[in-house]
């Protein structure tokens, strides 16, 4: 059995989709964002559709280079050549927080010239979190007033009377169901006969975060059904493989490390484990927004939190073990110093276990295959 034309997965082969479509016509908004520290829960209690940006389709960065220079993030200008081709036109709301300098730009960008093109007479909403850089009892409540404040711009912006403690703690369960079922999919990946790829987890996850949560815990359960009853799948003599790094939103770049005899067991990415490890904990007497916002700020983190490298270099050796990794790839976008640190720190911490490892810079789309499918390849030839 296949998943290869699963109307579920196909969701993250465009941007747009018919459930986006849908929760229009019943005249709802949808607010896009870049970065997993933003309180999704929230928007989904105003009954606001949060939609993860990302590059599906797009090879090039011509018209985003025009307003940012070529050392900056390819992911981030490919979003802004989108962006200002229309492809995000469908958005009624956008959310940028600080997660890098690159991806913050966005903020005035969007506004300056993507919302503010000839022809473009739609009013979208711009919404700005500021998130600490590093994990203390006084950065949780910088980011807890932060949430608290954009609460009452969703509120002013999109006219929304109150969004009450009963609708957040609602959205809550829902949310929570969803890394629920995504955690039970990902036992399915890391277990020693697998029963789906790296490139189809990529794919669950990348449609998971472009359709309303409701429907995507119904196809999540059926794609859960299917895969339990599914043959295991052969992947012979393929090396187990942990994808660490930047954000990946593209499977041609997952099918080109796996057609070159690897197996993607597992990875550390905001399209992955990152995104669902962790549930919001409902504490008595607490308020959900609180504990919505606590979730964000001390989940595992990614390495915008600089102070935070260890806590992610024990997942990692942590999940080396449960998956049965026998090899770790590190990979970065271009000019992101974020993940150039924390690659290159695990690049050496990872010597202790013994466990092949190899790092490489990459564009957010790989047009130069041959050369690092030569690479991958002689990497896994050493293990």
């Amino acid at each position: 059995m296949s998943l290869q034309n699963d109307p579920f997965l196909n969701i993250s082969n465009s941007i747009k989709n018919s459930y986006i479509e849908e929760w229009q016509k019943n005249n709802k908004k949808v607010v896009g964002y870049y970065c997993t520290y933003i309180p999704e829960e929230l928007l989904y209690a105003a009954d606001l559709l949060p939609f993860r940006i990302r590059t599906t389709g797009n090879k090039d960065t011509e018209l985003g280079d025009i307003y940012m220079v070529r050392f900056t993030c390819s992911f981030v200008r490919a979003t802004l050549d989108m962006a200002l081709k229309g492809i995000y036109d469908f958005l009624d709301g956008f959310l940028v927080c600080n997660s890098c300098d690159h991806s913050r730009r966005m903020y005035e960008l969007f506004d300056l010239k993507v919302f503010n093109r000839e022809n473009f007479k739609k009013k979208v909403s711009r919404f700005y979190l500021a998130l600490p850089h590093i994990i203390t009892n006084e950065g949780f409540e910088w980011y807890k007033k932060e949430v608290e404040e954009l609460k009452e711009e969703l509120q002013e912006n999109f006219n929304i009377a109150k969004i009450s403690n009963e609708k957040l703690i609602e959205s809550i369960k829902i949310f929570n169901e969803n890394r629920k079922i995504l955690r039970e999919i990902h036992e399915l990946r890391i277990q020693s006969s697998p029963k789906l790829t790296g490139t189809e987890a990529l794919q669950i996850n990348m449609a998971n975060s472009s359709i309303p949560k409701d429907i995507a815990n119904q196809e999540l359960k059926r794609i859960l059904t299917f895969l339990k009853e599914r043959e295991e799948i052969d992947s012979g003599n393929k090396k187990r493989i942990l994808l660490v790094g930047s954000v990946v939103d593209n499977i041609d770049f997952t099918q080109l490390i796996e057609n070159s005899g690897a197996f993607i067991a597992s990875d550390i990415l905001c399209f992955g484990t990152r995104n669902f490890m962790d549930d919001v904990q409902l504490k008595n007497g607490e308020n959900p927004l609180d504990s919505i916002t606590r979730r964000i700020y001390y989940r595992l983190s990614c390495p915008r939190m600089m102070d935070d490298h260890q806590r992610r270099l024990d997942f990692l050796k942590e999940e080396i073990k449960r998956a049965n990794i026998e090899g770790v790839i590190l990979q970065r976008i271009n000019n992101c110093d974020l993940h150039g640190c924390d690659n290159m720190l695990f690049t050496h911490e990872l010597k202790e276990l013994k466990i092949p490892v190899l790092n490489f810079d990459r564009e957010f789309y790989q047009a130069d295959t041959t050369r690092l499918q030569t690479r991958i390849e002689a990497f896994l030839e050493m293990i």
